[in-house]
């Protein structure tokens, strides 16, 4: 591509780093940085940081021609505003990210959910030939959701839409970090299943999983070795997937009676599991959907699962 061409650019904030990527309108990453963040920090330090990493990666780039700046962030965002006014796993309440950049950014910035974008990201890299309906579940620490209806992101009537990873599967389930009980993040997502491999070891019911930690004081518990210790036959870890896909297959299920989807794209940490999450998936959506509708979904974990977001952020400014 000709450095002289327009660009956007994308930034990913997740809850460790933030990605940023020059981006080109067919959703083709050119250059991308990484750069850790420390969310315990006041916001407007972080902010500031964000700025500066920002500015310093455009300054080295090829390409200076840049239509405008997206950023996917997790939580509740007015997107018209750029307000974030709800992020738990951040720490943040009614911050203007909008504002405090664009005194720092010298681009048009537009501000959406992080899994808003990752699922727009995920329609166009992946299915805007013959989708227009799609659903893209983000499996990290926690569930997050973003919703195409008619080839269009649907945010609903205060921007909030899409929160499935907050959907009660069981009212008087664990504590959530949103301050609700029986959320499906707290089953489904990363800490939820560290928590209960934790009890397991507690309690001496996860031997092979003890074993794959055991000599490595610092290595942490992580859906990926939850995984090694389930397909070596540890019988806890089998089961904690077995539950863990049944739980996600009855999400799949409300979404696929809700919306109706041709698509959904699954990605993140926990999507890594593969078959140990999605064959009880499948199974519970295909026992628990409208059977026409869960026929014609198909069920899918993205190819592009790092680059979602960031591309996504990027593909705002193609929304029409």
């Amino acid at each position: 591509m000709k450095k002289e061409s327009q660009v956007l650019v994308g930034m990913d904030c997740g809850g460790t780093n933030v990605k940023f990527a020059i981006v080109t309108p067919e959703g083709k990453i050119l250059e991308s940085k990484c750069a850790a963040v420390d969310y315990k920090e006041p916001a407007e330090k972080v902010i500031k940081k964000i700025s500066l990493v920002f500015k310093n990666f455009i300054k080295q780039s090829a390409f200076k021609k840049i239509q405008g700046v997206g950023i996917g962030i997790a939580g509740d965002i007015d997107q018209k505003k750029g307000l974030v006014r709800f992020s738990p796993n951040l720490g943040w309440n009614n911050i203007n990210l909008r504002c405090l950049l664009s005194k720092e950014i010298p681009y048009p910035l537009l501000i959406e959910n992080d899994a808003n974008c990752a699922a727009w990201g995920a329609w166009w890299l992946d299915a805007k030939k013959d989708c227009e309906n799609l659903i893209c579940l983000t499996l990290g620490t926690g569930i997050g959701g973003g919703i195409i209806l008619n080839s269009k992101l649907y945010r609903g009537a205060t921007g909030s839409a899409g929160e499935i990873g907050h959907m009660t599967i069981r009212y008087d389930g664990q504590p959530c970090k949103c301050g609700n009980f029986g959320c499906a993040e707290s089953f489904v997502g990363a800490w939820g299943l560290i928590r209960e491999a934790e009890s397991g070891l507690k309690r001496e019911l996860a031997p092979i999983l003890k074993k794959i930690l055991k000599g490595a004081p610092q290595k942490k518990i992580e859906p990926k070795s939850i995984a090694e210790a389930a397909k070596a036959g540890d019988p806890f870890c089998q089961q904690l997937w077995q539950d863990t896909g049944e739980r996600l297959g009855s999400i799949l299920s409300n979404c696929v009676n809700i919306f109706n989807p041709e698509r959904i794209v699954l990605c993140g940490g926990v999507s890594k599991a593969g078959s140990l999450l999605l064959e009880p998936a499948l199974h519970t959506l295909g026992r628990r959907a409208f059977a026409i509708p869960a026929k014609k979904v198909k069920v899918t974990v993205s190819q592009y699962d790092e680059n979602l977001g960031v591309v996504g952020a990027a593909l705002l400014f193609l929304e029409k």
